[in-house]
């Protein structure tokens, strides 16, 4: 597939169908009031054919910490002889006008920033998981629902074992390594739907859902069994407290499962 693309003109003749601006400023309103991320950007390539009956259809749009992103009319992916380096749109045929090009490139790069900002406020920017603000907001939403329709959850509070000895012994750009490996380890290990995060320093926390002692204990063997940085394994302490059984109140399910934590760490050999 060949994809074409003009220089953008402000003044170009407009081609068949005409352009409607009032179906990309709906986009554009949508954009403002829904969490849409990136399918947000498949949604107007969508638009955009349907309009103008294409074939194909990509946008190559920037982000300063992402590079050149590119993304192509129902997901497929962008061939090598397609890709493009500069920003724009490119269609099969080529017969979107200049000026809608223009808005569609415009709108979809706000789109891809929007999802950096947001994706950044939600997560740590060192392990790349959940921070502390967004977990603090799904264990409300989790003893909610607990409280109201009976779904159990486990909520775990995971401490990385001697963290600040290592920090003070080898420096903290390799303590950083340790947190950044659990982190990952972290999210390869919870299942679809559970949440995994870096609450503070070397604590994080996870939300188990349909979770009890099988299922947690499960998830502390996948932690356990995956391969780490370096050739010695994450030593690592939890404590747990599960709703509705022992609570369903997010403040004292932390206090429980930092209690259990704390005794558990309290009990290992110094």
């Amino acid at each position: 597939m060949r994809l074409v693309s003009s220089t953008t003109t402000f003044d170009a003749e407009i081609s068949e169908p005409p352009y409607d601006s009032r179906d990309f400023l709906a986009k554009l309103d949508q954009l403002s009031t829904h969490e849409f991320g990136i399918g947000f950007v498949y949604s107007v390539l969508e638009l955009l054919a349907r309009q103008y009956r294409l074939v194909d259809a990509v946008v190559v749009v920037g982000d300063e910490s992402l590079g050149m992103q590119s993304f192509r009319l129902d997901h497929k992916k962008v061939s090598s002889d397609s890709l493009v380096t500069v920003p724009g749109v490119f269609s099969e045929p080529d017969v979107v006008p200049d000026v809608v090009k223009d808005v569609v490139r415009s709108v979809c790069q706000l789109a891809l920033s929007l999802h950096v900002a947001r994706h950044g406020a939600a997560h740590d920017r060192l392990t790349n998981i959940a921070n502390r603000r967004y977990f603090d907001s799904a264990l409300r939403t989790a003893s909610v629902q607990s409280a109201r329709y009976g779904w159990k959850f486990t909520l775990v509070l995971a401490d990385v074992n001697g963290y600040r000895a290592i920090s003070d012994q080898v420096g903290q750009s390799v303590s950083d390594n340790l947190l950044r490996t659990f982190g990952y380890a972290l999210r390869q290990s919870v299942r679809s739907g559970d949440t995994a995060a870096r609450i503070d320093g070397d604590e994080f926390g996870v939300i188990l859902w349909n979770a009890e002692r099988a299922e947690v204990s499960a998830f502390t063997d996948r932690l356990r069994a995956l391969p780490v940085a370096g050739a010695e394994q994450i030593d690592f302490t939890i404590g747990t407290a599960t709703s509705p059984r022992d609570s369903t109140d997010p403040t004292e399910l932390y206090r429980i499962a930092a209690a259990r934590l704390d005794e558990k760490k309290s009990a290992k050999p110094q």
